[in-house]
């Protein structure tokens, strides 16, 4: 490390106590602030998340008894069933039926069943003996979807004994339709069928609450009616929510992300309302900022005040720092070394290893005072940082590039293990990828076509940075001379 480094490090760190004394106070003031609105926040936020889990937990649970109402008319409607003539007694499955008395009765009991459901969007409203023969409305539909196992997969979702009933949805992943099936007699179900948007208006959800999700899932957690517009049913609920209600029956939660209530309805399914926290506390955001600007306020006049004592005590240490900082700044490009410093650190690197090969490969934008004059400071400026970015895109693993003049870019290049005539070649590739990338036509105010260019020249050696850089400068001015935007290696 070079003494100027040494000194630098040294003056920079004295600067940098200064910065720390500031930060160390601002903290120590913003800290006991922040503790005291935090706290406040804090307990505004716990009463808000109260008041709105008091309301979600009443609604769900009348939410509940909606649909537990819903579904007991339902089964109401399928027990007028057995009102209809023959329909209890009657079996398409019995051998001793007559042909032509059995396509009557089956009128007869197809017109009775129809002129029950006339007033309820049913989709399917029927019954379904042990022969798969049908009777009353059953939709291609659901035919389609169970098939051949029409009746066998029908009476097996009659689950409840006592009732000899069941509800059911989900069959084959088909969640568009929830099925109520009752057992007539030991060869026919009786079968009422509705989509899930039939759901809309029972567990439709107050304007008070109108940014709450409301679904209903099965025991998987499968949706089968969702508020939600994106939610797809018969895909499980969003794990945020998942990782909170799961394996509960009835509660409150209130998670990371969300604030859920849960209850199991009649059918073995759940009903799950969730909020985001963040629209919760919607309510307290006005609130929150004023106490917060408040606070704000406060640890501002604390820290400017802590600042300028802090400043006054530390000025003699930043005078002596100011100029050493720009010395050994970046030039004002990231990445991109000030020309001593540049100087400083290459020759440092190479004199480590006196036999390690290194490349110095300078890059000038041709005729930059001509190029100053016809289009000013801001597109010669422009140009500049063109010419930055290229070079550190054409070189992203060399040792470091250096802003040498203003116009004037230098990059130190180490041979990473290469045979020298192979790293040669790769140098040669790099500079004159810079002329042919650079190249670039501007409009003169005249209207004419004005083309910058850049020259670079390189050079290879071992041993002192000065030696190799003064050969690769020689080949940068070979280059201009012999009509620039032209690449020539030593």
């Amino acid at each position: 490390m070079t003494r100027d480094q040494v000194q630098a490090q040294g003056l920079v760190r004295i600067k940098r106590m200064s910065f720390l004394m500031i930060i160390g106070y601002a903290i120590i003031v913003i800290a006991a602030v922040l503790g005291i609105t935090a706290f406040t926040v804090t307990k505004y936020d716990e009463l808000t998340k109260d008041k709105v889990s008091s309301m979600t937990s009443t609604l769900n649970v009348q939410l509940k008894n909606n649909l537990d109402s819903y579904m007991s008319r339902m089964e109401k409607i399928g027990t007028l069933a057995y009102s209809v003539d023959n329909a209890y007694s009657y079996d398409a499955t019995s051998s001793l039926n007559d042909e032509y008395d059995a396509i009557n009765t089956e009128k007869q009991i197809a017109a009775d069943l129809s002129s029950l459901c006339l007033m309820e969007n049913f989709v399917d409203y029927g019954i379904v003996y042990s022969n798969n023969h049908t009777v009353g409305k059953i939709s291609n539909g659901t035919v389609k979807l169970f098939g051949d196992n029409l009746y066998n997969d029908l009476s097996a979702m009659v689950t409840r004994k006592r009732t000899h009933d069941g509800w059911n949805t989900g069959y084959n992943n088909e969640y568009d339709r929830i099925y109520y099936v009752k057992q007539l007699h030991g060869h026919a179900v009786f079968v009422i069928s509705f989509y899930t948007a039939e759901l809309d208006n029972v567990l439709e959800n107050p304007e008070a609450l109108s940014d709450m999700a409301v679904r209903l899932t099965d025991s998987s957690y499968k949706m089968i009616y969702s508020s939600v517009e994106n939610d797809t049913v018969g895909n499980t609920i969003p794990e945020t929510v998942l990782n909170d209600v799961k394996g509960k029956d009835m509660s409150v939660i209130t998670g990371n992300e969300n604030l859920s209530t849960i209850n199991a309805t009649n059918g073995d399914w759940y009903i799950i309302c969730s909020i985001p926290t963040n629209i919760i506390l919607r309510e307290a955001v006005d609130m929150k900022k004023i106490i917060y600007l408040a606070a704000a306020a406060a640890s501002l006049i604390a820290v400017l005040a802590g600042t300028v004592f802090i400043k006054k005590m530390a000025d003699p240490v930043s005078t002596v720092t100011a100029g050493l900082a720009d010395e050994i700044s970046e030039d004002g490009i990231e990445k991109i070394l000030g020309s001593r410093f540049f100087r400083d650190k290459a020759d440092n690197l190479i004199s480590k290893n006196s036999k390690q090969e290194h490349a110095v490969i300078i890059a000038s934008i041709d005729d930059f005072g001509e190029l100053l004059g016809k289009f000013g400071r801001e597109a010669a400026d422009s140009q500049i940082f063109k010419m930055a970015k290229l070079i550190k895109e054409e070189f992203p693993d060399c040792e470091c590039i250096g802003r040498t003049s203003e116009n004037t870019f230098t990059v130190l290049m180490k041979n990473n293990g290469l045979e020298s005539e192979k790293f040669r070649s790769l140098v040669i590739d790099h500079g004159v990828d810079i002329c042919d990338m650079f190249k670039n036509p501007l409009n003169t105010p005249d209207g004419a076509l004005y083309e910058v260019t850049s020259s670079t020249g390189a050079a290879i050696g071992c041993g002192e940075y000065q030696n190799i850089y003064d050969l690769a400068y020689s080949s940068l001015c070979t280059s201009v001379k012999d009509g620039k935007s032209r690449f020539t290696i030593a």
